[in-house]
């Protein structure tokens, strides 16, 4: 587990600078504290930043094949590792080091860029082959390892996070102003823009080829299978792959064991490590069973990390933490804390997480891995289980919005002016009990009268319920909202993920979805970000390829029969009865208390501030008049204040610099 970083000249002029590539691994120092490495050549230079997880001693990169003419530097780790190595040394390899990193070499000499299909980890890496002068940088397939790039001048620059593209003085530190809509819908980014001008990740499941002076994007990986290495799609029967009859909608006992079996795969992999590691605990279902899977095998009692509040909050998991805790004889940690240190760590959350992500957990994330790392260098973690067993109200609702728009859309779209007319009053309503439901199935009948694209988006970032086009109005100064209204960003990238998504069944496309949405553009962006900030390194076994493929192919019947049936029905013979039963409960944080109490005053300092940065973007009398019927309590703007919040922030912290 390591940062990596580097740059290359495409135009073949020996513009590769060493002194920028050190000053980009400073910047990234946090992610590796074990060492460092390099590898300099006339047209690319490489560097990294190391974590020491496994070979210890060896495997100080850049690695190499045999003659050297291959360099890579990587960051991840590939958990398949062993059974890799002993097939490439038949093959006639030689491995110079005991390690995962130096497999990926040996197979891009044995199969080119179809390489990925042989890996099962987490990884982000670049690989320079002074043979063909190709430079291959490559994230894995959903995306837990990021890259970003930035492209100027013919010279591409890459990093495991944007602040170490700053070590060249002339990436610019400019706000990428058709895309901000975008994050304002939805709290965070889709698709592979950044809110950082010129900057942009590299897609989950892609390699970036650079040769010849030309840069081309090669997609490995579109879930829930594999393509194909050069041209074309590979073989897309999951079932083949999953080894599963068809179900026939009374028996589902093939397939939970089957998920039994690769669940317990999975994690025997994920455990392989030559340093210490433990888990992230929630009281859910999901860190529930990696810890019954890990008690199967894992030696010694199990470290456990859980993090809570100093208050009664239907968000606090610690009770149910220790009650799983204590009947697997864990040893286990807390961190409790309370509106202050989530503060404090939300000033360090915006650092740490390069792009504006409104994720309140997210900040509660980095204070456990900060406590987590006082004690292990690695921790699994749950993370998944809600998106591919069917565990989230999107799982729900996006098929259910599929069927109105075709049963309601045609005859009650004349209703679609009064609904909209109806939508600067939500947020009002939310304040009010006496109405009950009725601001959340507003937004969902307006939704139901839209076209299919524009109404599946509005969905699944709760738009009316968050933020609206009311907002937008009211909000947007003049050169946002002709942002807004030229690029189009939120809606075009929505409508290329919903076509990379649809499937013949909505339950699967609804999967699909969340998984190209919110999973690869927010959970796992900040996963990795709260826990590299601490030289942490957190895996998901729920994210290996064969369970990935695996959870697309049950089908949707039995994967909705209850929530995260499948998931619950393969750990039982592991689990304790009140750990199966417990309801679903998302891993949450008591802003709102905190925002109409605690933390009141502090965050109208940030967004009432005259020299704010916001007054320049937004209509300072909208931006004052949504803060004043929040803070009054005339109407509820958590979320969006949250937004705004990260927002005002982050220019602060990355923009002035």
């Amino acid at each position: 587990m390591c940062g990596i970083c580097g740059l290359i000249d495409l135009t073949g002029h020996h513009r590769a600078d060493p002194q920028t590539v050190r000053r980009m691994t400073d910047l990234i120092r946090h992610r590796g504290p074990d060492g460092d490495g390099f590898y300099d050549a006339p047209d690319v230079s490489m560097g990294m930043r190391r974590l020491s997880i496994i070979d210890v001693a060896g495997s100080d990169q850049p690695l190499y094949n045999e003659d050297r003419s291959i360099a890579l530097v990587f960051n991840g780790e590939i958990y398949n590792y062993r059974e890799l190595r002993d097939d490439l040394i038949k093959r006639g390899h030689q491995p110079h080091t005991a390690g995962d990193g130096e497999t990926i070499i040996h197979l891009y000499e044995e199969h080119g860029l179809d390489l990925f299909r042989h890996l099962r980890g987490m990884y982000g890496f670049a690989l320079w082959d002074s043979n063909t002068n190709r430079l291959v940088l490559a994230v894995d397939h959903i995306g837990m390892k990021p890259l970003y790039l930035h492209e100027r001048d013919g010279r591409l620059l890459f990093a495991s996070e944007v602040k170490a593209l700053f070590a060249d003085s002339g990436v610019p530190r400019g706000l990428n102003l058709d895309v901000l809509d975008t994050y304002l819908g939805f709290g965070y980014m889709i698709g592979p823009e950044t809110l950082f001008e010129g900057v942009r990740r590299l897609p989950p499941g892609h390699a970036l080829v650079a040769e010849q002076g030309q840069t081309r994007l090669h997609r490995y990986w579109d879930f829930p299978e594999y393509v194909s290495g050069e041209s074309g799609r590979g073989d897309t029967s999951i079932a083949r792959h999953a080894g599963l009859r068809p179900y026939n909608g009374s028996d589902g006992g093939e397939i939970i064991t089957r998920a039994h079996d690769l669940l317990t795969e999975s994690v025997h992999l994920h455990l392989r490590s030559d340093v210490p590691l433990g888990l992230f605990l929630s009281g859910g279902i999901d860190s529930a069973a990696m810890l019954g899977l890990m008690a199967q095998e894992a030696g010694g009692r199990i470290k456990s990390f859980t993090i809570g509040y100093d208050m009664r909050t239907p968000d606090n998991e610690l009770e149910y933490a220790r009650r799983i805790a204590h009947h697997f004889h864990t040893d286990h940690h807390e961190r409790v804390i309370n509106a202050e240190d989530w503060w404090n760590g939300l000033l360090r959350y915006v650092y740490a997480h390069d792009e504006p992500n409104a994720n309140p957990s997210a900040v509660s994330l980095l204070l456990l891995s900060e406590e987590t790392a006082r004690h292990v260098k690695v921790v699994l973690t749950g993370l998944g289980g809600d998106e591919l067993f069917g565990g989230y109200p999107h799982h729900h609702n996006i098929p259910q919005l599929l069927r109105h728009q075709t049963a309601w859309g045609r005859w009650l779209s004349p209703m679609q002016t009064v609904m909209s007319a109806l939508e600067p009053y939500y947020p009002a309503m939310k304040r009010y009990r006496i109405i009950g439901a009725l601001p959340t199935y507003l937004p969902r009948i307006q939704q139901a009268l839209l076209p299919r694209d524009e109404g599946l988006m509005r969905r699944q970032s709760f738009d009316g319920m968050v933020f609206s086009d009311a907002l937008r109005h009211q909000l947007y100064g003049p050169d946002l909202h002709a942002a807004w209204q030229t690029a189009q960003h939120r809606q075009r990238t929505y409508s290329h993920i919903l076509e990379q998504s649809w499937r013949d069944d909505p339950y699967d496309t609804a999967m699909a979805l969340v998984i190209n949405t919110w999973l690869t553009g927010n959970a796992l962006l900040s996963q990795d970000k709260t826990a590299m900030a601490h030289a942490l390194e957190a895996r998901v076994p729920l994210f290996d390829p064969n369970l990935l493929r695996f959870a697309a192919q049950v089908p949707p019947a039995l994967r909705m029969k209850s929530n995260k049936y499948v998931l619950r029905e393969a750990v039982r013979p592991c689990l304790p009865d009140f750990a199966l039963n417990r309801p679903k409960q998302p891993f949450g944080t008591p802003i709102m208390q905190w925002f109409e109490g605690d933390l009141s005053s502090r965050i109208q300092d940030v967004l009432r501030d005259p020299g704010a940065n916001l007054r320049g973007l937004f209509d300072s009398a909208g931006l004052d008049r949504l803060l004043d019927d929040h803070f009054s309590g005339r109407a509820r703007h958590t979320e969006v204040i949250f937004r705004l919040l990260l927002l005002e922030l982050w220019q602060r912290e990355f923009l002035r610099g």
